[in-house]
């Protein structure tokens, strides 16, 4: 029988392999559908902002059917999108559609999924757990982005959003017949945690948009607009991150957390001083993609090991995710919108990006704050 964690193991397999191949590709397709960098990441902003809106929905759901029913909704619901995706053709009323049914679905599916995940591992082996998670990821990323970019240019996007929906529709067979937590009506997460999350998350959501979402259209424009070509890139770039991940979360176990922190993050500000130089020329571009995903898992085994602590230590993981969330919604959006703005006013991607440098002051001091706080860790 399939214990809980190796459940999750499973499905991060196939999830990743999901986002890898279409969600990563998302941006740089509502720009090749006609919309310009601007509004792309103006209109991924507003999904993020959907999710801000939508996520009370969670809670009665989870409450009248438990956590993994929430998982599996939100699933469902994303399958649904990436479906939808090839009909956005500019700005209308199904790119205002996609949005909604996006964020509904994302809302539902990574509270839930962060909250189960919270709910299921154990606190003396978190990091350990983690940095599985984030080695498969890395693995299944090595594939799934020249799956994804093959897919798109070859069987055109209707066929390849459709297969990637599928897919997703797979990632929720693992969780089906495991333990589904409820959600006591009158449970409540320690306010000073929540409040100590929050602002965690919304650092961790300001340094994915710069890193991550801002870079990804920048690479996606350098290399040509070409799905190929930024899918191999990706690909390419996802050989050393296993390693990187697994690292960390041997210091995290083994009681070493700043120093986790110190490599992590002292890379991390590394890699963005790089990208910010090198986005505009394609060789370059592809040294710091490849760099950047050696460091992307360190991050997040060293953001989310604690994370997960806290929740669990909150009392209520759930509720403690719902508030959390929110603030990563607020902080990817608020990179996703100034990067538009700086975009709309014909300067380059170099400012957003060395935003992200704020982002991982501001990550590296709080989790130092935490690991230094026994009463509160």
């Amino acid at each position: 029988m399939l214990t809980t964690i190796r459940r999750i193991y499973a499905h991060t397999a196939l999830q990743s392999f999901v986002e890898a191949s279409g969600g990563l590709f998302v941006v740089g397709f509502l720009v090749r559908q006609g919309l310009s960098p601007a509004l792309a990441l103006a209109s991924f902003a507003l999904i993020l902002l959907s999710r801000f809106a939508l996520r009370a929905a969670v809670l009665p759901i989870a409450h009248a059917h438990g956590l993994r029913t929430v998982l599996l909704l939100g699933v469902a619901i994303r399958a649904v999108s990436y479906v939808m995706l090839p009909f956005v053709g500019g700005i209308g009323a199904m790119l205002v559609a996609w949005i909604l049914v996006s964020g509904l679905g994302s809302v539902l599916y990574w509270t839930g999924y962060h909250a189960y995940v919270s709910a299921a591992q154990d606190n003396a082996a978190m990091g350990r757990q983690v940095s599985i998670q984030q080695a498969t990821t890395a693995t299944v990323g090595i594939v799934a982005p020249v799956a994804g970019g093959f897919l798109i240019e070859g069987a055109g996007p209707f066929a390849s959003f459709a297969i990637i929906a599928a897919i997703q529709l797979l990632a929720g067979l693992p969780f089906l017949g495991a333990p589904n937590p409820e959600i006591a009506p009158g449970s409540r997460a320690d306010p000073d945690i929540v409040r100590f999350g929050r602002r965690l998350y919304f650092a961790e959501g300001l340094q994915a948009g710069c890193g991550v979402v801002v870079w990804n259209l920048a690479l996606f424009v350098t290399l040509g607009q070409s799905f190929e070509s930024f899918g191999g890139a990706l690909a390419l770039a996802g050989l050393g991150a296993a390693a990187g991940s697994l690292i960390i979360g041997r210091l995290i176990d083994g009681g070493r957390g700043t120093q986790s922190l110190a490599l992590a993050y002292g890379l991390g500000a590394t890699v963005t001083l790089i990208k910010a130089m090198a986005w505009a020329s394609p060789l370059p571009a592809l040294v710091a993609t490849a760099l950047g995903a050696l460091v992307t898992p360190m991050l997040a085994t060293a953001m989310l090991s604690p994370l997960y602590a806290m929740a669990q230590r909150s009392q209520c993981t759930l509720r403690f995710n719902m508030a959390t969330e929110g603030g990563w919604d607020l902080g990817c959006s608020a990179a996703a919108l100034v990067a538009a703005a700086i975009l709309g006013m014909g300067h380059g991607y170099t400012a957003p990006i060395l935003l992200g440098l704020a982002a991982l002051g501001a990550i590296s001091w709080g989790l130092v704050q935490w690991y230094r706080q026994p009463v509160m860790a």
